[in-house]
């Protein structure tokens, strides 16, 4: 099928304005190599169809990946949202839906997907995938109250739900972008995605090209936690350039920054039952390595703090929340200062 995407340029202008703070989420690669900063991207060849046939990019990594590292979870039957408008409509309910936050692209038929492999190609439909394991992640999906009060744990009683409620109420307006936000064309160090904070309440998330198309749908759903907690919250990474995530290092585990937020919900994922009925054990399998990934490379020092250690994480979510967050000892936890609600 083909997709229609539209790139207005007059959105771009809603992206100028004078930031007081940014905070950019970078990531070494682990599916597949990076190709140029080309308009021979897949991104480039939907915008330039204009509604028309897209021109498959001959080398798009997305069609050479035998193993299927990136895009196993992009395929449409795994994603429930694309045969459902009410579902749809609740992942726009993530700040994905109001007004001119998704100009570059025309938001009527995310849903597309490229015929050979049935896999969802549009940038906002991989932007859904991503969502949809904060959404489907709780047996409640779609039908969760994700207005409550953050403090309301006799109701957000997993982790998982509770972090759906926490991306929902603490999110920026979300924009996408075909920009691959790179240090230098080819380079093996791309921005995931930004959050910035601007004058006159001028805030939004930006999602880039590796978003859609360099990583899986677990790791853009671990993501989407990790900017939300710079958002609303306000929660910078202190950590200068010490670790291998280098801008986006923080200090330690117990400042509760954006990387430990991303990791408690990365085990929150891997410890749902075994039986759950979306989270197959490939996405379980992601997001443990994605967790050992972040656990070695986020932090200026050492995390004590292991998978084993969260196993209870969706049995007393309040406890991991309220101070597992903040304790640097996993078995000396205590209060955390300033809370998430």
């Amino acid at each position: 099928m083909s997709a229609r995407v539209k790139l207005d340029p007059r959105a771009k202008a809603l992206l100028i304005a004078a930031a007081i703070a940014a905070f950019v989420y970078m990531f070494m690669p682990s599916c597949a190599l990076f190709l140029a900063d080309e308009d021979d991207t897949l991104c480039h060849a939907l915008a330039a169809a204009e509604a028309g046939v897209v021109e498959w990019p001959v080398d798009e990594r997305w069609h050479s990946d035998p193993l299927g590292g990136c895009h196993v979870f992009d395929q449409v039957m795994m994603n429930p949202w694309c045969l459902s408008q009410a579902s749809q409509d609740h992942l726009r309910g993530f700040g994905i839906a109001q007004g001119h936050n998704w100009g570059d692209f025309e938001v009527g038929d995310a849903a597309t997907y490229e015929s050979a492999g049935s896999e969802v190609n549009e940038p906002l439909g991989r932007t859904f995938n991503g969502y949809a394991n904060l959404v489907y992640a709780s047996v409640e999906g779609i039908e969760l109250d994700r207005g409550r009060s953050l403090g309301d744990f006799e109701y957000y009683d997993t982790f998982l739900k509770w972090a759906n409620a926490f991306v929902s109420q603490k999110t920026y307006r979300v924009n996408g972008s075909c920009v691959r936000n790179c240090q230098t064309v080819g380079s093996s160090s791309c921005a995931i995605a930004n959050t910035v904070t601007g004058a006159f309440r001028n805030d939004y998330i930006d999602l880039f090209q590796t978003f859609y198309y360099d990583i899986d749908s677990v790791w853009r759903a671990s993501t989407v936690v990790h900017e939300v907690r710079h958002a609303r919250d306000q929660v910078l990474h202190i950590g200068g350039t010490g670790c291998p995530r280098r801008s986006a290092c923080d200090r330690k585990w117990s400042d509760a920054g954006s990387n430990t937020y991303e990791m408690l919900w990365l085990a929150a994922y891997y410890w749902t039952p075994e039986d759950h009925p979306f989270i197959t054990p490939a996405r379980r399998s992601r997001a443990q390595a994605l967790f050992a990934t972040l656990r070695h490379g986020s932090f200026d020092d050492p995390v004590q703090w292991e998978l084993s250690d969260l196993d209870l994480i969706n049995e007393i979510p309040e406890f991991y929340v309220y101070q597992a967050a903040c304790s640097e000892d996993p078995d000396n936890p205590h209060r955390c200062l300033f809370l998430a609600n």
